[in-house]
């Protein structure tokens, strides 16, 4: 989005919401983790698939308003440069053959408050889910693009049969942006309030739709 809005048109309230000028993902996935987890502050994320350190990235809001660090990881460097103005670690890696346990050694925890998962192609992002070991690391939010549009059930799917099968709750099922489903996103429910969960809960909605209530 990348562009200015009133933040008390937020569906949920949070502490550090007034500070909020504009939201840097492409469909409010920064919005949405910070609602869910009540504006937590100095929180951990994975973000593979970063690409460019704040152009339409799910991660730099969360880094530079609520104090969170993290690891990125892209296999296209060419925004190495740029990402020396982030404080937060980066690895420019393939995602699908990452050492996950260089990964946890790297963040310091076997915790993550947020995974988003956005590879191209989307193919690739459901490689890449294959090979995380979740019986090692837990995540309290995960945003996967599966690219429905244009990938139609051969991501999704599996994508959902995965993830649901190692315990998290799909909160939003087929995000949109711009007239197309591209999206789910997660919560693991031992570590998300589920009030805040059932407040944002959607299927095949805007994204706009889902984290701001425009009749505030």
């Amino acid at each position: 989005m990348n562009e200015l809005f009133d933040n008390r048109t937020l569906r949920l309230d949070f502490p550090g919401r007034e500070g909020i000028e504009r939201n840097f993902s492409q469909a409010g996935q920064d919005l949405f983790v910070l609602s869910v987890l009540n504006g937590k502050r100095e929180g951990v994320f994975l973000d593979l698939g970063c690409n460019h350190p704040i152009e339409i990235n799910n991660t730099f809001l969360l880094e530079s308003n609520f104090s969170w660090n993290g690891l990125s990881v892209d296999i296209d460097s060419r925004y190495s440069d740029l990402f020396k103005f982030r404080n937060s670690k980066t690895l420019w890696a393939d995602c699908t053959k990452l050492d996950w346990q260089a990964v946890v050694d790297t963040i310091e925890t076997g915790a993550i408050d947020y995974l988003s998962l956005d590879l191209e192609p989307p193919d690739v992002t459901l490689e890449c889910l294959k090979t995380i070991p979740f019986d090692a690391v837990n995540f309290s939010v995960i945003t996967f693009e599966h690219d429905a549009y244009r990938a139609r059930d051969e991501v999704r799917t599996p994508s959902r049969t995965l993830l649901e099968e190692n315990g998290y709750v799909r909160v939003c099922s087929d995000v949109s942006v711009n007239g197309f489903e591209f999206e789910d996103w997660y919560c693991n429910p031992g570590f998300v309030d589920r009030e805040r969960i059932e407040v944002l809960s959607a299927n095949g909605r805007d994204w706009k739709e889902i984290v701001f209530n425009f009749a505030n």
